[in-house]
């Protein structure tokens, strides 16, 4: 059994900061789904979003879209190493974000999905208590700032279909073959 991943929630006055007096170490690293722009606060891995070769930019314009007013130092050592940790040895990982308490509540349900297991969006959204809410729910998992650590490619339709993402059906659903191939071989 891999060690679980903790969820650490940015307090409210963090959150207000925007991340003024944080530094981010951030980087580009290789992940088997491409590569992957990571970023570490002090309390843990703050962003973690896919991009095509060439595209540091715009990945870094999403990274300053959640912490604007963070000191962003670029550290791809760091970031590979992360990525070691989290794609290739499965160990538990610090989460840091900040979110409103629904999605803190979806985010820590996602965390409760076993890799290579998925979810509908309405199963989710009763999970957390609102089994109306399945829009909001599927909000909350678009909103997710930490691909696949806090894993929303596990979310799917109610129909079955692999449904939408952020980076494309054909990296999600590569990442749930690979997850479904990873829990079989456990």
């Amino acid at each position: 059994m891999n060690p679980p991943h903790k969820l650490v929630a940015a307090t409210a006055d963090e959150t207000k900061a925007r991340g003024a007096g944080m530094t981010l170490r951030a980087g580009i690293a290789n992940s088997p789904f491409g590569h992957c722009l990571i970023a570490d606060a002090p309390r843990g891995i703050c962003r973690l979003s896919f991009c095509d070769a060439g595209a540091r930019e715009s990945a870094m314009a999403e990274l300053r879209g959640f912490w604007p007013l963070a000191e962003v130092v670029w550290e791809p050592s760091h970031a590979r190493a992360l990525a070691g940790g989290i794609f290739e040895s499965d160990q538990g990982m610090r989460i840091f974000v900040a979110g409103t308490g629904f999605q803190l509540r979806v985010w820590r349900a996602l965390l409760g999905i076993p890799m290579g297991a998925t979810i509908a969006y309405g199963k989710l959204a009763a999970r957390v208590g609102n089994p109306r809410a399945a829009r909001a729910t599927g909000s909350a998992v678009g909103a997710n700032p930490v691909s696949f650590l806090i894993p929303c490619h596990r979310v799917i339709s109610g129909s079955g279909a692999i449904g939408h993402y952020h980076w494309g059906a054909d990296r999600k659903r590569a990442m749930l073959e690979w997850e479904s191939a990873r829990a079989g071989g456990a």
